[in-house]
């Protein structure tokens, strides 16, 4: 009679540690998309472009209909910022890797300089995945209508700043957070580990909101 009872009880007290389990899950559900609803629409990405990616392809806008993906701004030649960004970025490629309608654009603010070629042997640096991360460059003045425009980001050649090859340019450390619709969602500090590491459970939001 005691075991019959023992035995009882251990399945009423399983019974309910499921339930506090599924009760966990609903409300860790709930609050991913109470998050991804709440974040803000701060502009659209309303700029048509075509570029190059790394690979000598051309890309456009309407390459990223459909998809979440996240811009930033960068050249090949910086010394400071950049490398950060980038390093912070294979954190978020990591995250992403079977995310598969959510994808990372560069945009190069020295498209001079920064040819196909010089841009695939920069993301070799960082293991940039095919098809996952893309390098952008082209006509200079696309990418910075592209940066000022949509995004009102700052990209512009440094004034003054010149010595023989090395050129400097100005250019805003932020990763944006763009949804499916071309909404821009969100804006973070590239340079800062939480900060991307925000980003990252922003992507997860509004993916599985979608």
């Amino acid at each position: 009679m005691r075991m019959r009872w023992l035995m009882g009880l251990a399945w009423v007290l399983l019974g309910l540690a499921m339930l506090a389990f599924l009760l966990v899950l609903w409300r860790r559900q709930e609050a991913l998309v109470a998050r991804s609803e709440t974040l803000p629409v701060l502009g659209t990405v309303d700029t048509d472009f075509t570029l190059t990616t790394q690979w000598g392809e051309p890309f456009s806008r309407k390459d990223l209909r459909g998809k979440v993906w996240v811009a930033y701004f960068f050249f090949s030649s910086c010394p400071s910022i950049c490398p950060i960004m980038n390093r912070n970025m294979t954190v978020v490629q990591d995250a992403i890797r079977d995310m598969h309608d959510v994808v990372i654009m560069g945009f190069t603010v020295d498209p001079d300089t920064d040819k196909p070629e010089i841009l695939r042997r920069y993301g070799k640096n960082f293991g940039v995945q095919r098809g996952k991360w893309y390098y952008l460059t082209g006509d200079k003045r696309v990418i910075y209508r592209v940066a000022r425009q949509s995004f009102k980001l700052a990209a512009e050649p440094a004034p003054g700043v010149q010595s023989g090859s090395t050129h400097d340019f100005i250019h805003s450390e932020k990763f944006v957070l763009v949804d499916r619709q071309g909404r821009i969602r969100a804006y973070y500090t590239g340079t800062d580990k939480a900060s991307v590491q925000q980003l990252i459970e922003d992507i997860r939001r509004i993916v599985q909101s979608e």
